[in-house]
């Protein structure tokens, strides 16, 4: 007689092969094990509209001869259709799941952003969920709220490396379509594309790629626009799960992406859009938070310089620490260039404060050519 399965290992068999149980805490239900991909676009409404456009089906295309020829508002959309057709990983897209390593990953973000420790802590808890039940790692939309240059973008990117995921930037800021950005624009528009956001899902490897809306609360659009409308389509899960491409006439899923939005004040946000996210009020580093950001700066820019610069004293990060993180970076490679004219690969503290005079436009350059006299400049 064949041996017994040990408890809560032996499940039900799947064509004729055990299939192993997910070991459970106590008193905790055990789940099925979640698919490890999920489609983020409807495969059969592709071929449904190349199939209107051409008026055959694209597989009979061997049998029935060339397409016909289309027009320059279609055919530049039927070819990018083609090119999803093509694509040999289909519409099928990885999910995330919770594992130690993980975990670890996300652990060690902490150190190089000590300012987002509750927001780091978040996707932790998801990934330990996700360990504990099988279901794919899943975090609401996040909104980080602050002050410019205090590091929001950078720990929206070190929390994307961690998950092991593509990230996928859009300055809001600077765009002056919404709806370009997020789901495009109809095919008869003149320059219609697909949307931004649709074309970051088709390249990404993961159904879960980071979504980073930078500077949400700066959207630049016409007056007649409503951007925030707009959004709204991809952060309500409802919608997000069949979220239309206007351009390429396809739904997509970007239900699973990890969605954070940055913003200085969220008194321009509409209550709507804050109803749904996770908002995290970031408060500007101080003392030994911000010694530890300026080593973690200098150290990245000291990898850049492969190795012909080397790590500045205690004194000097604390000198540096005075600036925010985005002063920081601006200051270190203005104040490496000070030091390596003067035949030094350490910075001192003088680096730093020439450095400073540069950024702030507070260096007064020698005159040159010119005698200087109480009623002003002599020329010679």
């Amino acid at each position: 007689m064949a041996d017994e399965a040990p408890e809560n290992s032996t499940a039900k068999t799947i064509h004729g092969k055990p299939r192993r149980k997910r070991i459970h805490p106590p008193g905790v239900a055990p789940v099925e094990t979640a698919a490890t991909t999920i489609p983020v676009f409807d495969r059969e409404e592709v071929e449904r509209q190349v199939t209107l456009a051409w008026g055959f089906e694209p597989r009979l295309e061997e049998h029935l001869g060339p397409p016909p020829a289309l027009g320059p508002e279609e055919g530049p959309r039927v070819d990018r259709l083609l090119s999803m057709l093509k694509d040999l990983r289909g519409s099928q897209r990885a999910l995330l799941f919770g594992t130690p390593r993980l975990r670890e990953a996300l652990a060690q973000v902490h150190p190089a952003c000590p300012s987002f420790a509750e927001v780091i802590s978040l996707y932790e808890r998801a990934a330990a969920l996700s360990a504990m039940t099988g279901a794919p790692v899943s975090v609401p939309p996040v909104l980080l709220l602050g002050d410019p240059g205090i590091g929001k973008t950078h720990a929206s990117k070190a929390i994307a490396a961690a998950l092991g995921v593509d990230i996928h930037a859009f300055s809001c800021a600077t765009s002056s379509d919404a709806q370009a950005l997020l789901v495009g624009h109809p095919p008869t528009w003149r320059g219609a594309r697909p949307g931004v956001l649709t074309e970051a899902m088709i390249a990404s490897a993961s159904a879960q790629p980071c979504v980073l809306l930078d500077e949400v609360d700066k959207f630049m659009t016409h007056p007649t626009e409503q951007p925030y409308a707009v959004l709204l389509s991809a952060l309500e899960p409802e919608n997000a799960r069949a979220m239309r491409d206007e351009y390429l006439q396809v739904p997509f899923n970007v239900a699973k992406a990890f969605f954070i939005l940055t913003a200085n004040d969220a008194g321009q946000i509409p209550g709507f859009i804050m109803d749904r996210v996770l908002a995290f009020q970031i408060a500007p580093p101080s003392g030994d938070a911000l010694v530890v950001i300026a080593r973690n700066i200098v150290g990245d820019v000291v990898a850049s310089l492969r190795g012909g610069v080397s790590m500045p004293e205690d004194v000097v990060l604390h000198r540096l620490a005075r600036s925010n993180p985005r002063g920081i970076k601006k200051l270190v490679r203005l104040a490496y260039g000070f030091a390596a004219a003067a035949g030094r690969g350490r910075l001192e503290l003088v680096d730093i404060d020439a450095a400073e005079a540069v950024a702030t436009g507070t260096s007064k350059p020698a005159r040159i050519g010119f005698l200087t006299t109480e009623n002003g400049p002599l020329s010679m």
